[in-house]
């Protein structure tokens, strides 16, 4: 995927300079939508760090101007883009740094430049080695972690990864280990796997050939390394074939020479200098504490009672408002054991519980009460299917179930469902249900790695921080002014309830105050401590204008801060008439001082002619003020995201005032076959937002096509 990128631009990009690379090939000349807001290097200074023990000096901007970045020169040449800078050099000398900014609007017409020297020329590698000797890993926190860019430069000004960028590439678990006597030790982690550039070849059996980068399956390595000196650079170099966490090309992996750029006892930044591109990694040997993502129960533990199961299965299939039926064993599976079931689905269906896949009458499976359990399954449907379900229940009353879960399923995209810690229930025998209700015809689901334990079993995967569905999206909040906002301008009535202790001993309800900004901000002041959940309640009853639907789905948004740290608030939205109908009833913790937004998209309706919005504040501290704003509620669509919809005609669409200006040239760049050898052709027009590209027909043939012209919007 990077190279891709790489290729299709690098021509341009160096033709054009580095300010080229910076504005999408448009010439210096060309100032932005708003010259006024070029920004300016006023108050702005350097801070310089130099470490005269291994020539190393990194940079940073003081005083920064928000919206900003760093465009740096050392010693006249454009190197980085990055903030702060590390640069390295083994020969004694007196070096200047010069610094810009830039914003979307330009760059500023002055500069700040400094000078640093290195008192003495490096030949003594033995500082490098101690500071080296350690495990290292990508420090994914950091902006340009990895990237590319030009030749000469610190690789970050084509592309630089922002934080996690590559979480799914299995390259963050990979450990690089050296030690004082020469050794260097490859650990592929948890994942097992090395990732690779689509242009290489030595992989090719994994290649998978559509453009994208890949993982390739390694084990541990052990190799040997070494420092040396080449010109003015220090080098890392590696024994060929020596495994990296990313592979960028056929070269690198024959012969893994890195310049050093920075080497302290916990940061380490390497740059693979290869043909007509620099690769960048940046390093940390500090110990990663993050939470790790939860993969799921293992399905081959000896605690998984579903390993070994024995079942029946039930099918059921039709389709149409009138549950018109298909023949249920068209409805067909294949199966690893209970590691793995396939099913297809050849006819579309409508609804949910039209679609059943069921594994009825677990054999060897029972649950009880007194002890907790633990579930996990992934599913992966070829197809988008907006509302798969699983249940596990009592195989005699569906209605005492462990959890009915409706998921969304991307196509092509593994979902983790997984329940942690559940309360036991006495149940003899169990059903484990799926319905694919509303898919498509032809969708093929994959259900692997079912998983139910005793919650004590311990099998190695660790538990996850909360509970639910793993791989879903994050959802932002929605937009308070959508006018689809039904709690935006609704009446309420206030109800308060106050107590503390083990007693429940009764404060004045209305010793719970607040102040409100019409229905865009609550704040309610706690003066008290209280105890338990149910403790410090603050309800908006009987909210006029509201009323839900079966058949219809919702959206819901809010957001909370508090003070102070406040463990276990709750946000219920309930039937007014019923508190046990409810669409959600949600335990969140406060950190304080710190904004929560909890989402809800996609709710399945529910006939409720009246509802309350219900918070408790129950644990709290006394003294604790909690902030409630932008709550909103509306009737779901599959493009409300944050609530907001772009136009082409905004007034802020910086992109319009670049179509109707002139002040920017078209550039091209065409190449055909293996060896990308250059086409001398450039037809392009450009009409207000209308681009249209004539291929050259060198390109076309390549295509199987004899011309081909895009008009684009």
């Amino acid at each position: 995927m990077i190279t891709k990128i790489y290729k299709l631009f690098c021509a341009g990009l160096v033709g054009c300079g580095f300010s080229a690379a910076l504005t999408a090939c448009s010439p210096e000349t060309f100032d932005g939508p708003n010259q006024n807001g070029i920004p300016s290097i006023s108050n702005v200074d350097i801070n310089v760090t130099v470490d005269q023990s291994v020539n190393q000096a990194t940079f940073s901007v003081a005083n920064m101007p928000a919206q900003t970045y760093a465009v740096w020169k050392v010693n006249g040449s454009v190197y980085s883009t990055l903030n702060p800078m590390d640069w390295a050099n083994n020969k004694a000398g007196t070096y200047d740094v010069e610094l810009r900014l830039g914003n979307r609007n330009g760059f500023s017409q002055g500069s700040v430049t400094k000078q640093f020297t290195f008192e003495n020329s490096q030949v003594d590698f033995t500082p490098y080695i101690s500071r080296i000797s350690r495990t290292w890993r990508i420090n994914y926190v950091e902006r340009g972690h990895m990237g590319c860019g030009e030749p000469g430069t610190d690789g970050s000004n084509w592309w630089s990864a922002e934080p996690g960028d590559k979480a799914d590439w299995g390259v963050y678990d990979d450990r690089l280990t050296f030690t004082a006597d020469g050794g260097y030790t490859y650990d592929p982690g948890e994942g097992g796997t090395v990732y690779v550039n689509t242009g290489c070849s030595v992989y090719s059996a994994f290649n998978t050939n559509d453009g994208n980068d890949f993982m390739v399956p390694e084990a541990v390595l052990n190799s040997l390394y070494n420092f040396d000196v080449e010109g003015d650079k220090i080098l890392l170099k590696l024994l060929p074939e020596s495994l990296f966490p990313y592979i960028s090309s056929d070269a690198q992996l024959a012969n893994p020479v890195f310049t050093v750029t920075k080497l302290t006892n916990s940061e380490m930044v390497l740059l693979y200098e290869g043909e007509g591109i620099t690769w960048r990694f940046m390093f940390t040997s500090k110990e990663d504490d993050a939470p790790k993502a939860f993969k799921g129960y293992k399905f081959d533990s000896d605690g998984n009672m579903l390993k070994n199961a024995t079942w029946e299965i039930s099918r059921y299939y039709a389709h149409g408002d009138g549950w018109e039926g298909y023949n249920a064993d068209d409805i067909t599976y294949t199966n690893d054991g209970n590691k793995k079931f396939v099913v297809t689905l050849p006819y579309e269906s409508n609804q949910r519980w039209q679609a059943q896949f069921q594994l009825q009458n677990l054999g060897g499976v029972y649950t009880q009460a007194g002890t907790n359990y633990d579930f996990s399954i992934k599913l992966k449907a070829s197809q988008d299917l907006n509302s798969a379900t699983v249940k596990l229940t009592d195989a005699t009353d569906d209605t005492n179930f462990y959890f009915d879960e409706v998921i969304p399923l991307e196509g092509d995209t593994e979902y983790l469902l997984y329940k942690s810690n559940m309360e036991g229930k006495d149940i003899a025998t169990l059903h484990l249900v799926f319905d694919f209700g509303g898919c498509q015809p032809g969708t093929v689901v994959e259900i692997t790695d079912m998983v139910l334990k005793d919650h004590a079993f311990d099998d190695g995967a660790g538990q996850p921080d909360e509970q639910g569905g793993g791989d879903e999206p994050t959802v932002q909040p929605f937009d308070f002014n959508d006018p689809g906002n039904m709690l935006k301008d609704a009446g309420w009535e206030i109800f308060r309830y106050y107590a503390h202790g083990d007693g429940w001993e009764g404060y004045n309800a209305e010793d719970i105050t607040y102040t409100n900004d019409g229905n865009k901000k609550f704040v309610v002041t706690l003066p008290y401590e209280s105890n338990q959940r149910w403790q410090a309640q603050f309800q908006l009853q009987n909210l006029t204008g509201i009323s839900t639907s079966a058949g219809k789905t919702y959206d819901f948004s809010i957001k909370l801060k508090a003070n102070q740290d406040l463990n276990s608030a709750t946000v219920k939205f309930t039937d007014a008439a019923d508190d046990t109908n409810f669409y959600f009833d949600e335990i969140i913790p406060l950190e304080g001082d710190a904004e929560y937004a909890l989402v809800k998209s996609g709710m399945e309706g529910k006939d409720i002619e009246t509802l309350h919005l219900v918070f408790d504040f129950g644990g709290c501290q006394a003294g604790t003020v909690v902030e409630i704003t932008d709550m909103v509620f509306k009737e779901h669509s599959d493009n409300s995201g944050s609530g907001v919809v772009m136009n082409y005609d905004d007034a802020d669409n910086m992109w319009k005032a670049i179509d109707e200006g002139k002040a920017f040239k078209l550039g091209y760049y065409f190449a055909a076959g293996d060896d990308w050898h250059p086409i001398d052709f450039s037809e392009a027009s450009h009409n207000g937002n209308t681009y249209e590209i004539t291929l050259p027909a060198d390109l076309a043939r390549a295509s199987g096509r004899d011309s081909s012209t895009s008009t684009h919007n």
